[in-house]
């Protein structure tokens, strides 16, 4: 029988199998492991908590099951007697190979309906957040590949083996090894479960999708090496293991095949270009000793830089072209980022030949080179490739080319001389149309643009310093307003565009400016009366501030925010409370989170302030006050707070569990009760605001760096006795 005979029978055969239809019904469940038990995602942005989490409790949970029916499967003919017979009527090998394709093709359909199943409630949690195509994204990318990985591993070891029990056994230290200490910073060992380190609702990035898909097609090389190694290990004419080993190197075709499969897998993961193949640690020595060395490098007078972003492939193309004053003898080194390749280099019209040493140092290789002696000439520099993130630094994406947001700074784009480019260099960058560009700290728009008529842009600056800090691009929008005190512009994803409006986000942060403003004094970074509050992808790393702007993370505006009760009665006040962060935490004064004492605690007691100022007292008493109280006096009349002692005796969970419950009530509801109490022991609104203002100030000016609950007690003269509540 021919291949496609064999798999139209083992198909049928397997959907008319009572298990396959249990084991796939347990599968379709498997997702809903990730909303509670298995939280592989570090982030808690929407997207991960219904799609990441989701998708890759569904993609372990899953593997494991198919690797049983596998292995059930693998020892049916075996345990019923039948496999002398089958082996005469088919080819073994051709109905080995249908038999497996079968089980992929119904895990493939699987797949496809735990996607359909989840999307009603994926698509009413996210609301405008939710993206189709990054949703199916990482059930493709994820699932469905891991589950046929397991279904080679699993189907190979018993091929192997012959014994059910055995082979169960080296599958559960194949899939331990995903879970190990070694493949806790190894993103490539985790074959079973790729645990992801970001997502974004914003600005849906695929910088973690590309290596996910990467990684699957190094494992499914892998897989099936030594799936296809099995077959040579398949039993024949009554053999044992080795006789049929040896008999099985006959055909050819199969030890080839399995070692092609196993060299490809091998040499893709190391060749891999999404992690530094350096070492885990900052080699802060190196980098000293590096710029130490460059101080007599050619001095660069000007400098012009191009760059071409391919949003598709994530790859970036660059030409630097530096001009010299003179040429300084002897071997010149450069760094560029280790994932791009120089091309070519001339000065002064003529190749100068180069050599580059894959030694790779925070995510940096040296190039080597000799200039001719030639004075004033231009040295030209191309090269290209995937921008690599350093390893030192994983899982924080520093570079991130992608359709919906591009992040990138000097390391991840130019070609270094030591510390220095060249005075107020000239930039070009080429990007699509439909994503706006900001460079530097100040998150500046670049507007000076050509249209190059095929749906991407020109871009052109001059640099006001010798690096580029950022250059961000995404789907942004930029809204201009004003308040009592400051004149706006807030730029934010599109995505976001209706949210703002039906929340009134304009006015909101107009109201918690001047408010603050007023009573804890201007911040730091705020230049005059201009000021830029920029929205920044949680994947590519957190909050700053800097002169005349300061950034604030996607999730401040997002569904799950702002319908927290622990922030706000509202959606508006919850926001209110996003934005006194600028003040407390975030970007704003540190506070030492002891569980108690945290920069949460003063942001809902200024919500609470604002909201009273705003709304009345009445109000915020009974949404507020009333609140905070009620939920001290569940915490002080729990058994377990007040009997310590049997709490030991809990399981851990629950536990962990009163544990969460209490950090959430002492940050949320005990500490504003307790700024209350010291705000009338102070003798009122004023006082307080006077000592709140002092810390902000003495932080602004670097006389701290983080405040202490005991520290606070010192500004007010209170002691801890003062502020127990009853």
């Amino acid at each position: 029988m021919r291949f496609f005979s064999l798999y139209r029978v083992e198909l049928r055969r397997l959907l008319l199998t009572k298990f396959i239809w249990l084991i796939s019904a347990l599968c379709l469940c498997s997702p809903l492991l990730g909303y509670t038990v298995y939280k592989p995602v570090t982030m808690e942005a929407m997207s991960a908590l219904y799609i990441g989490n989701p998708v890759l409790a569904g993609t372990a949970v899953g593997a494991v099951l198919w690797a049983v029916i596998a292995i059930v499967e693998g020892d049916r003919q075996r345990r019923s007697g039948t496999d002398i017979l089958a082996d005469s009527a088919a080819p073994p090998t051709a109905h080995s190979a249908a038999k497996t394709a079968a089980l992929m093709t119904i895990s493939a359909a699987v797949t496809l309906l735990c996607a359909l199943v989840s999307i009603p409630v994926t698509v009413a949690k996210l609301e405008y957040l939710f993206d189709a195509g990054f949703y199916f994204m990482n059930f493709f990318v994820f699932m469905m590949p891991t589950w046929w990985i397991s279904i080679l591993f699993a189907d190979g070891l018993y091929r192997i083996t012959c014994r059910v029990e055995l082979s169960a056994v080296l599958y559960a230290a194949l899939a331990y090894m995903s879970y190990s200490c070694f493949a806790e910073r190894n993103w490539f060992m985790q074959w079973l479960n790729p645990t992801i380190g970001a997502y974004s609702d914003g600005f849906p990035d695929i910088w973690f999708l590309r290596m996910g898909a990467y990684t699957r097609l190094v494992w499914l090389c892998i897989a099936a090496g030594a799936w296809t190694f099995s077959l040579i290990c398949r039993r024949k004419y009554q053999k044992g293991l080795a006789g049929s080993f040896v008999r099985g190197l006959k055909k050819v075709y199969l030890p080839v095949s399995a070692a092609a499969l196993t060299v490809t897998g091998a040499v893709l993961w190391n060749v891999q270009p999404f992690i530094g193949h350096g070492s885990e640690e900052f080699d802060l020595e190196n980098e000293y000793e590096y710029m130490g060395n460059q101080l007599t490098a050619e001095p660069v007078t000007s400098a012009d830089l191009s760059l071409k972003l391919d949003t598709v492939w994530g790859t970036l193309s660059g030409k630097a072209e530096y001009q010299l004053t003179r040429t300084v003898k002897g071997e010149n080194v450069l760094r560029l980022n280790a994932g791009y390749k120089i091309k070519s280099m001339t000065y002064g019209g003529e190749p100068v030949s180069f050599r580059t040493v894959k030694e790779d140092i925070n995510g940096q290789y040296d190039t080597y080179f000799e200039l001719p002696d030639k004075n004033y000439q231009k040295l030209i520099i191309e090269y290209g490739g995937y921008p690599t993130a350093a390893r030192c630094g994983f899982p924080m994406v520093t570079a991130s080319i992608g359709s919906n947001y591009i992040r990138i700074q000097t390391t991840d784009c130019l070609p270094l001389f030591g510390n220095y480019i060249a005075n107020k260099p000239n930039l070009e960058v080429t990007l699509p149309g439909d994503l706006t560009p900001f460079i530097q700290m100040e998150h500046k728009q670049l507007t000076d643009f050509t249209d190059n008529g095929d749906g991407t842009r020109t871009y052109r600056t001059m640099l006001d310093s010798d690096f580029i800090y950022d250059f961000v691009a995404g789907r942004y929008v930029t809204d201009k307003f004003s308040s009592n005190d400051y004149d706006f512009r807030s730029v934010y994803g599109d995505i976001y565009r209706s949210a703002v409006e039906e929340y009134d986000v304009r006015q909101a942060i107009c109201d918690v400016f001047d408010y603050c403003t007023e009573h804890y004094g201007k911040p730091f970074y705020i230049d005059g009366g201009s000021f830029t509050l920029f929205q920044w992808s949680s994947i590519t790393g957190g909050a700053y501030a800097g002169e005349g702007m300061s950034t604030w993370l996607e999730d401040a505006i997002s569904p799950n925010t702002l319908s927290d009760p622990n922030k706000g009665t509202n959606a508006t006040e919850t926001f209110f409370h996003e934005m006194i962060h600028q003040w407390w935490g975030g970007v704003g004064m540190w506070c030492e989170d002891d569980g108690l004492w945290s920069a949460e605690g003063l942001t809902v007691y200024s919500t609470y302030r604002l909201v009273k100022e705003k709304y009345g007292e009445l109000y915020a008493k009974q949404y507020y006050v009333d609140n905070w109280k009620k939920y001290v006096e569940e915490q002080n009349r729990n058994f377990y707070n007040r009997h310590p002692e049997y709490l030991e005796k809990l399981p851990e969970h629950y536990r962990e569990r009163l544990s969460g419950l209490n950090k959430g009530v002492n940050k949320y509801r005990r500490m504003p009760l307790m700024l209350l109490k010291a705000e009338e022991l102070l003798g009122g609104e004023e006082q307080m605001d006077a000592v709140l203002k002092q810390m902000f100030s003495d932080y602004q000016k670097g006389e701290q760096y983080e405040f202490t609950y005991k520290e606070f007690l010192d500004y007010c003269g209170l002691t801890e006795e003062d502020l127990k509540l009853d």
